[in-house]
């Protein structure tokens, strides 16, 4: 109910400024207007880290990379209803007009052609219940495969299939048979029930490779086929008839690469660092913000508060995210590995921003009108990466007073 509340009122918030922005523009070719630019530096900014969460992430990832990165096992949670028609559920398909063929695991690799002859295994929870677990909070700090006491299912070499003259593009693919655990799927009278399964290499992979995750759309999201027939009674006898063959599939709702991050204690005081694999975020202060000379009437027009970084071609198309944190925070506070993420934020007033050739540009000038009308206090800005290329980069920029490369702000602003 907080939330809804804090979002109800930043939403008013941003409606008032923009009525109030409206009236200034309307005026910004009166001569009898005051316009001035300012420019902040003493910039500051530390980074801190918590454990790695990739639940949105459009790929799967299993192996280890150079950097030490290890991806040991991925969980995925089956959705009870199927995307097909007749739509059906587990429960549904446990029925005696209803004959199971055959039942497959499927999991979509992200290249389309095969490098290794790879084999997975595959794993169910017929203990665990109906929390194994959660796409947005599990980590390896607080999920582990012992801890989950899982069974074996089966095994599956990563194949592909000719491609039609039709066809696009045939992904490889694993395909496990999982038409035992059906029946611990549809049972509903269980506690224990749950669908969810684990995928592990057979053996340790010395490099890092990517499987579509249900975030990549229906077509290759991993996904379970049943294949069943029904039958019907046409006489006293007991003899029946097949009736039609039936595909029915039920995908991935929710599924998490389980992610351990390298030890890495290489603290540049005139850097911070960001990343999505290694869970680097950071704290932006911008100081004397209230002591800064603005007239009270004043609407700014422009702030752009600039980053430069080493331009690697390499790690480019990255983007940032902004975040007005609500509450102070001690530097103590956030040493060493942090269990959980302890900033507070408002709803992001800075749109996420592409980078571009070692510098980066951020518009904050919501922030800073908000601030300035008084509705939000200056108690710095949480930044992480989205969206990158691949979760297992590290992206560094320059903190220090270095002239060149320091970061600075520059405000617009028009007044009467």
């Amino acid at each position: 109910m907080k939330n809804l509340q804090l979002f109800v009122c930043f939403t008013c918030m941003l409606i008032i400024l923009s009525c109030m922005e409206d009236t200034v523009i309307a005026d910004l070719m009166d001569d009898g207007m005051y316009h001035d630019t300012l420019y902040i530096r003493g910039i500051t900014g530390i980074t801190y880290q918590t454990p790695p969460q990739l639940g949105n992430s459009t790929l799967l990832y299993f192996g280890t990379d150079s950097n030490g990165f290890q991806n040991p096992f991925a969980l995925f949670r089956v959705s009870n209803t199927s995307i097909t028609t007749p739509v059906e559920t587990f429960a549904s398909l446990n029925d005696s007009t209803i004959e199971i063929d055959s039942a497959k695991f499927i999991l979509t690799f992200n290249e389309d052609s095969i490098t290794t002859g790879m084999i997975f295994d595959l794993f169910y929870f017929p203990e665990g219940g109906d929390s194994i677990f959660s796409e947005s909070e599990s980590n390896y700090l607080n999920i582990t495969e012992n801890d989950l006491n899982p069974k074996y299912v089966g095994s599956s070499r990563l194949s592909q299939r000719e491609s039609d003259s039709l066809e696009t593009t045939s992904f490889p693919t694993l395909s496990f048979n999982v038409a035992e655990i059906l029946d611990s799927f549809s049972d509903t009278s269980s506690e224990n029930r749950n669908l969810t399964v684990m995928i592990k290499p057979k053996i340790e992979l010395l490099d890092v490779y990517s499987f579509k995750s249900s975030e990549s759309g229906f077509t290759y999201a991993p996904q379970m086929l049943v294949f069943s027939h029904d039958t019907v009674f046409v006489d006293s006898t007991g003899d029946s008839i097949v009736v039609d063959t039936i595909s029915n599939t039920f995908i991935s709702t929710n599924d998490l690469s389980i992610i351990i991050p390298p030890i890495y204690n290489d603290e540049n005081p005139s850097m911070i660092s960001l990343s999505r694999g290694m869970a680097y975020k950071a704290i932006i202060q911008i100081p004397d913000l209230d002591s800064i000379s603005i007239p009270q009437q004043a609407t700014i027009t422009q702030a752009q508060l600039s980053f430069f970084y080493a331009n690697d071609t390499s790690q480019s198309n990255f983007y940032l995210q902004i975040h007005p944190i609500t509450d102070s925070v001690s530097i103590t506070e956030l040493e060493g590995l942090l269990l959980d993420d302890p900033l507070a934020t408002e709803p992001s007033l800075i749109a996420v921003n592409l980078s571009n050739n070692g510098r980066i540009s951020l518009n904050i000038r919501e922030y800073l009108q908000l601030h300035h009308f008084g509705y939000i206090q200056n108690q710095g800005l949480k930044m992480e990466v989205a969206n990158t290329v691949s979760p297992f980069n590290t992206y560094s920029f320059f903190i220090s007073n270095l002239d060149s490369l320091a970061p600075k702000l520059i405000i617009q602003y028009v007044a009467p």
